[in-house]
């Protein structure tokens, strides 16, 4: 799982269900004095977000991913598809639903990808695999590998 922060559980389980058709798979109380919400929500086979609510955090502001920035570790989670059909769909998906900073697609050689974020300001990828491009692609001139 990836643990997440939300300062508004109820906006975020929305947005999960009703944008990104996930489900919640876990829905509880912390066992401590402030009793904080605590979610996961799976979003792909074998993977879940556990979002942690502290209804008091103060969330960063949306910062576009990829570029030069400080005051983040992350930068942003990608999805990836399995085709431009279900690309297509996404994109008109979350067109209709109004979702935040959602970006132009890009062209990318053979692939395309387009930028979203949450309401917590998470920034997501969406993405073509690119004429079957799977990992490893090990292209670095001067690798750190």
């Amino acid at each position: 799982h990836v643990a997440l922060v939300t300062n508004d559980m109820k906006k975020t389980v929305a947005f999960y269900r009703e944008v990104l058709g996930a489900a919640v798979a876990m829905g509880h109380r912390l066992d401590r004095p402030g009793n904080e919400r605590h979610y996961f929500i799976t979003v792909a086979p074998n993977t879940v977000f556990a979002f942690f609510e502290f209804p008091d955090a103060a969330l960063p502001g949306h910062k576009e991913a990829t570029l030069p920035s400080t005051g983040r570790a992350l930068d942003h989670i990608c999805f990836h598809v399995e085709d431009d059909a279900a690309f297509d769909a996404w994109y008109r998906r979350f067109g209709e639903k109004g979702v935040n900073n959602l970006s132009e697609i890009i062209e990318r050689g053979p692939s395309r990808s387009f930028f979203f974020s949450d309401p917590n300001n998470i920034v997501f990828e969406v993405a073509t695999p690119g004429m079957g491009r799977r990992f490893p692609v090990l292209e670095d001139p001067d690798p750190a590998y």
